[in-house]
């Protein structure tokens, strides 16, 4: 059986005469050499990433009480790369269509059914999540701020079977490794350059490239300030991902041989490092830092063997790395205060109103200490009437004054002012009223209106006028968790407490890939007002397990998180307790340890095209270097 400690420290890296043979004899029994494959592989982790421009289209939600009446938009940053990716996906499956027709060949025999089975699953519940969607055009196609739609997801399943099944020896894994090396060196000195304050974005020339595609030329602007790094990946949360994922891989590349192209390697490696850290730094995501944290977990227990038999090393290295740490966190101190405060001391709830909900023809308001206002308002030829109750129906004392401001005389409701108002909306000037609470500067806007109900008698009915100017309903919305914090980590709180009750709704089916802004209760005015949302409009839950399972189901998470964890334990396998390594066990390290820092980030950050394409043939290609690993280490035996 072959074992990690041979005698010869070089056996393994192939530098001595016996090394050399068994390599050689190998390489002999190895497949048709793939480098065109290979070569397809490196345009979706080099080129793909980089792809920037312009692109208007019609968003769809327009119909939607809240969603803007505007039916157009931009995407600058998402669209072309999964159009990009799609192209190459197709090109790829030709490729390998006509090799099998060729050789006969069966490439599946080549990946593990560990592999393909939950592969295959995920595939066949994300094909029935969209096909049985209620928003078919948006599950297929993908569309606003996602464009990851089921042929984005049947293209990421395609490029990390092909991964697996063309990456078959050395040759193809060292085209992989030095053409991913030079995409992320050029896509991090774009994002380095962002941290320096030189954003070629904001560059004459940049503003070209952005337009390219686009045949309206945009003067546009950006929202982020000048410092601030989203390189081309849209969003600076995605810069975390992204560095959690490659800084791993890159710094495998660095080795100390003395061979030219060794050390330009590792020089280029090293620089790209440099860039990228500097690219986290300037993103100031937390999630990015947490990701790398635990990266360095992970790789403490891999090296522990190491660790114990070259304390001296480690321990010099352990020292320099938190020198590096520390001076960083001072010179960026603002920075790790920030991101620290967002989890551990995340801003106060400050709101008074906590929801409001139209039922039984009484306006339900509930404060933010639970308390319960009942108020029904009447009006008629202009003139308003209101009664009030609190939760056990026990009538609120209430006075107005000249102006048409009512203010409540119960302490619980002091802090509550209604003021008669009247809004234009649905083509007519409409009754309202204001529920105002100046002491925290928020105020919502509800119409009253009289409704037939089915017994024949009127009924009062309230509507909220929201910030698009619509008339809409006021529902009571499901909440669990974050109750106190729902400014926990920028707002996650918030959007998770809203996610959580959606999830028991999809434990077989999800709602569709790129549909998540259907699920989540957008028509919460009151919750989203409270929190800074005002306005806006939630698309995704920021974090990628809950992603999937709400769009895609419980099951095809499972065979999500099933794929990874074979092959983790595949790596663990191979590399715990390794205390000998080439460059490709390092390469087949350092592809563990990013794909597990981008899982990691996923727990506060979405799947995006911007990134996870990245992901996924990287996982296709870790597959494919520990098959190459552990079919060497057979040779050995």
């Amino acid at each position: 059986m072959y074992t990690n400690t041979p005698a010869d420290p070089s056996f393994l890296l192939g530098e001595s005469i016996g090394g050399q043979f068994k390599r050689n004899e190998v390489s002999m029994k190895k497949q048709d050499n793939n480098w065109i494959g290979a070569f397809l592989i490196v345009l979706v982790l080099a080129f793909v990433p980089l792809i920037v421009s312009a692109k208007k289209y019609s968003v769809g939600l327009s119909d939607q009480l809240w969603f803007s009446s505007a039916d157009t938009s931009y995407d600058f940053f998402l669209y072309w790369k999964s159009q990009a990716l799609l192209l190459l996906c197709g090109i790829l499956s030709l490729y390998a269509a006509l090799k099998m027709t060729i050789s006969k060949k069966d490439m599946m025999a080549s990946v593990d059914n560990r592999y393909l089975i939950p592969l295959g699953v995920y595939f066949l519940m994300s094909l029935l999540s969209a096909l049985l969607s209620q928003h078919k055009r948006m599950a297929v196609w993908g569309g606003y701020e996602q464009w990851e739609g089921m042929l984005t997801l049947g293209a990421y399943v395609v490029i990390l079977f092909f991964s697996c099944c063309l990456i078959l020896g050395r040759t193809e894994i060292r085209i992989v490794m030095y053409g991913l090396l030079a995409g992320v060196f050029i896509l991090s000195l774009l994002g380095a350059r962002q941290f320096l304050g030189h954003d070629f974005f904001r560059t004459a020339a940049g503003k070209a490239v952005m337009n390219f595609m686009n045949d309206e030329k945009l003067n546009f602007t950006f929202n982020f300030a000048p410092g601030r790094v989203y390189a081309t990946l849209y969003n600076p949360n995605y810069v975390g991902s992204y560095v959690a994922l490659m800084l791993p891989v890159i710094l495998s590349m660095v080795s100390f041989r003395k061979r030219i192209v060794a050390v330009l390697r590792s020089v280029l490696a090293a620089a790209t490092a440099v860039f990228l850290v500097m690219m986290l730094f300037g993103s100031e995501s937390v999630t990015g830092f947490i990701g790398l944290g635990a990266v360095l977990v992970l790789f403490t227990i891999l090296m522990i063997t190491n660790i114990k038999k070259h304390p001296q090393i480690f321990a010099s290295v352990a020292v320099v790395g938190i020198l590096a740490v520390t001076g960083a966190v001072f010179y960026n101190k603002s920075i790790f205060e920030y991101g620290y405060n967002k989890i551990m001391n995340p801003t106060p709830n400050h709101f008074v109103v906590k929801s409001m909900v139209s039922r039984e023809g009484a306006l339900e308001v509930c404060t933010a200490e639970d308390d319960l206002l009942r108020l029904a308002v009447d009006v008629k030829d202009g003139a308003y009437t209101y009664e009030a109750e609190d939760g056990k129906g026990s009538p609120v004392e209430a006075a107005q004054d000249g102006e048409g401001t009512v203010k409540f005389l119960d302490k619980r409701f002091e802090k509550i002012l209604i003021q008669e108002t009247s809004v234009e909306a649905e083509g007519e000037k409409q009754a309202a009223f204001v529920v105002n609470t100046p002491s925290v500067g928020k105020s919502y806007t509800v119409v009253v209106e009289t409704a037939s109900s089915q017994n024949g008698l009127n009924q009062k009915n309230y509507q909220i006028y929201n910030p698009f100017k619509k008339l809409d309903g006021l529902r009571e919305i499901q909440a669990v968790g974050f109750e106190d914090k729902m400014h926990f980590a920028s707002r996650r709180g918030y959007i998770w407490s809203r996610t959580f009750p959606l999830l028991p709704k999809h434990l077989l089916l999800g709602s569709g890939p790129n549909t998540f802004v259907y699920e989540f209760p957008n028509d919460d005015y009151v919750g989203m007002k409270n929190v800074g949302y005002d306005g806006s409009t939630v698309t995704k839950p920021h974090n990628m397990f809950m992603q999937i399972f709400v769009q895609t189901g419980l099951l095809s998470l499972l065979a999500f998180l099933a794929l990874y964890g074979f092959y983790f334990a595949e790596c663990m396998r191979l590399y715990w307790r390794r205390t000998k390594y080439g460059w490709l066990e390092r390469f087949g390290t350092g592809l563990c340890l990013g794909t597990f820092g981008y899982l990691v980030t996923g727990l506060a950050n979405d799947s995006t095209v911007a990134v996870a394409p990245l992901y996924w043939c990287l996982l296709g290609v870790g597959i494919a270097v520990n098959r190459r690993v552990a079919k060497e280490e057979d040779c050995f035996e």
